[in-house]
């Protein structure tokens, strides 16, 4: 996780030109003054993946960070290939003693992804928990922060007429069309026995889809019908 983080330092002094960032690959002159660099931090990232609890040196950091009781950031890593894990398999290998002030108190987390475009998420979130520990942010619960470059959320549509069929042969599509319209409420449903006017037919797939034999019917319709 090295590349990561030194191209998360390297992006963070763009973005927020007056930060200090300390990385110990870098900065650290003498690791017996770790605590002391700690004590002189302001906020405390974690990049977790495989192997990093496993480090005398980084337990050391996380125990002097909660002892101070500096607020924390978690990174974890998303390429398996790259120590990557799930937030439990990394749990898994945190000490138990520490498992509960770290993964357990809500402290800001993103995931890392070499996409460039889910990095300027990941690093706004990062500059956000920041600058809200700084003095002038004190008193705020969040930020709206925009990065250059970053996707925008939009609102979505329909530009054409679009109505999806939830056919009662088919146990729980119903329920998913039903969360399609509270989200997307131009979108037209209809729950009838036949697909009728409908543009496309919803298909929910489990391991009972097919139980209603009327279903393989429907659905080799649709397909001709399209």
């Amino acid at each position: 996780g090295q590349d990561a983080v030194g191209n998360i330092k390297s992006e963070l002094q763009l973005l927020l030109p007056d930060i200090k960032i300390f990385l110990d690959v870098d900065d650290l002159k003498d690791i017996g003054a770790l605590e002391d660099y700690i004590q002189r931090s302001q906020v405390i990232l974690f990049f977790l993946s495989r192997g990093y609890f496993r480090s005398q040196n980084c337990l050391r950091e996380i125990r002097s960070s909660l002892e101070q009781s500096k607020p924390i950031v978690l990174v974890q890593e998303a390429d398996p290939e790259k120590g990557g894990g799930t937030l439990q398999a990394l749990r898994d290998e945190c000490p138990e003693d520490l498992q509960p002030d770290i993964f357990d108190k809500d402290w800001p987390l993103t995931i890392w992804y070499r996409i460039e475009e889910f990095q300027l998420v990941s690093l706004k979130i990062i500059a956000e928990a920041l600058l809200l520990c700084s003095p002038n942010y004190l008193d705020k619960t969040s930020l709206p922060l925009k990065v250059t470059g970053e996707l925008q959320i939009k609102a979505l549509g329909f530009s054409t007429f679009a109505k999806v069929w939830a056919s009662p042969a088919n146990a729980g599509a119903k329920e998913l069309a039903e969360e399609l319209v509270t989200a997307y409420p131009s979108l037209n449903v209809s729950t009838a026995e036949e697909a009728g006017d409908a543009t496309h037919m919803l298909l929910y797939l489990n391991e009972d889809s097919f139980s209603d034999e009327r279903l393989a019917e429907q659905v080799q319709q649709a397909r001709e019908d399209k």
